[in-house]
């Protein structure tokens, strides 16, 4: 008997086609991640949530960073990482400088006790990708590296793309609506 992928988790593919499922496989394994990040913080003892672990690992990787920027690097909104941010500031893990280049924005970076508290969070965040990638070899890890940063950098080359033709759209929807106006006053019966 065919083993049910949804028992595993998995998600059904939404059509044949195996690049149409690869976004939602995308996300299960995401979300995956994510609560077995949290449980597994949890069950440490360490206080704090994957998106806690997310920002300070964000911190130590690029300092004076914004909240804005560290909010994109860690897919989440705006609004939730300035809560996260707030938080781990009370709490003494972070702290906060005017940014250099923007008065409008703040420049976070770890304090002593933030590094000691990403330690505990990165021993127990290692154990679970090594759980994760414990299914695979060392060249499928490598291969499976490779072809998510192709995706990503194919993706970002067509957003740079869409902006560039996004930006000429209004100009093009404006003329289009001046046009349109223009006919229609023309037709109008004196």
């Amino acid at each position: 008997m065919a083993k049910n992928p949804q028992a595993s988790g998995a998600p059904r593919a939404a059509s044949d086609k195996p690049d149409h499922g690869i976004g939602l496989l995308l996300k299960s394994l995401h979300h995956s991640l994510r609560q077995s990040v949290d449980v597994a913080l949890r069950q440490e003892g360490v206080e704090m949530s994957f998106a806690h672990f997310a920002a300070l690992f964000g911190l130590h990787t690029e300092p004076g960073i914004t909240g804005a920027q560290l909010a994109r690097r860690a897919m989440v909104s705006a609004q939730t990482m300035n809560s996260v941010l707030r938080r781990l500031e009370r709490e003494g893990l972070i702290e906060r400088r005017p940014h250099p280049e923007s008065r409008r924005a703040d420049s976070w970076s770890l304090t002593e006790q933030g590094s000691e508290q990403l330690a505990r969070g990165r021993t127990v965040g290692d154990a679970v990708f090594a759980r994760m990638l414990a299914a695979l070899s060392a060249a499928e890890v490598a291969s499976l590296q490779s072809y998510l940063r192709r995706c990503i950098a194919a993706l970002e080359s067509a957003a740079g793309t869409e902006r560039t033709e996004g930006a000429r759209a209004p100009t093009q929807r404006r003329r289009h609506k001046q046009r349109v106006a223009g006919e229609s006053s023309r037709r109008r019966p004196a």
